[in-house]
């Protein structure tokens, strides 16, 4: 069984299913085929030539897969039948027993019955030991068809799809998450970098920058002159002081 179908849409959407290539290929499939295209308004000639038309996709995957209620009523039935036609069949030979121990072989009847008795019995009990084998094997195969009929339920698709879109969301956030977190560890580290090689941390040890007037740091007493002003910095604020001849 075969499902032709795809969810609602413009009829530009559903175009393809009104192609000739398209119904002559449905047409000519061995395989039935549902066809489930759009909603139950929409009709396409996908819907015409294909064996049967469900009205939505969700409809034609419950028509695929056969009720498990319905299979469990008929193994019953089955069940009833073959169990009613093993009592009347036994039955029967026991009325043509009877009668031939009521006529001509009455005396010696016990004795030439007996093996056909021992045969009769024979064949009921492999009568009723292919009954059970029968009705087992239609029983692993109704609960395998249960198990297929619940593995491919619509809602377990979507479960299963649902989980998969969990799934990879989590990893998206991971891939998006990841960098950004090395990235900030990094920055950690910079900053530390940054605050243990910076003037900040030179302050700290008691060291001060001197500046001269134009606020540029002074890195020798070279071109310094008698009168210069100058700002000295430290750690918990500025002094100024103008140089004098020395």
């Amino acid at each position: 069984m075969l499902i032709v179908g795809r969810g609602g849409g413009s009829i530009e959407d559903l175009w393809n299913f009104n192609e000739e290539v398209v119904a002559r290929a449905i047409a000519a499939c061995p395989i039935p085929i549902i066809s489930a295209v759009g909603h139950e308004i929409d009709f396409t000639i996908a819907d015409f030539v294909a064996d049967l038309r469900a009205p939505t996709p969700s409809a034609a995957a419950e028509l695929a897969v056969a009720d498990g209620a319905e299979l469990l009523a008929r193994l019953a039935q089955w069940r009833r039948r073959l169990g009613r036609l093993t009592r009347e069949r036994l039955m029967r030979a026991r009325l043509a027993m009877d009668a031939l121990k009521r006529g001509v072989l009455q005396r010696d009847g016990a004795k030439l019955l007996r093996e056909p008795v021992m045969r009769l019995d024979t064949a009921r009990d492999r009568l009723a030991q292919t009954l059970r084998t029968v009705m087992d094997a239609a029983a692993v195969r109704l609960n395998e068809a249960r198990a297929g009929h619940r593995a491919q339920h619509p809602a377990r698709v979507l479960d299963r799809r649902m989980e998969s879109l969990i799934n990879l969301r989590r990893r998206l956030e991971r891939a998006a998450t990841d960098p950004i977190d090395r990235h900030h560890e990094r920055l950690g580290r910079l900053h530390g970098l940054v605050r243990a090689l910076g003037p900040e941390s030179a302050f700290q040890r008691g060291f001060s920058i001197t500046l001269d007037g134009d606020g540029k740091a002074l890195r020798s007493s070279i071109g310094i002159k008698p009168g210069d002003l100058l700002r000295t910095k430290f750690i918990d604020g500025v002094t100024t002081s103008r140089v004098v001849d020395g």
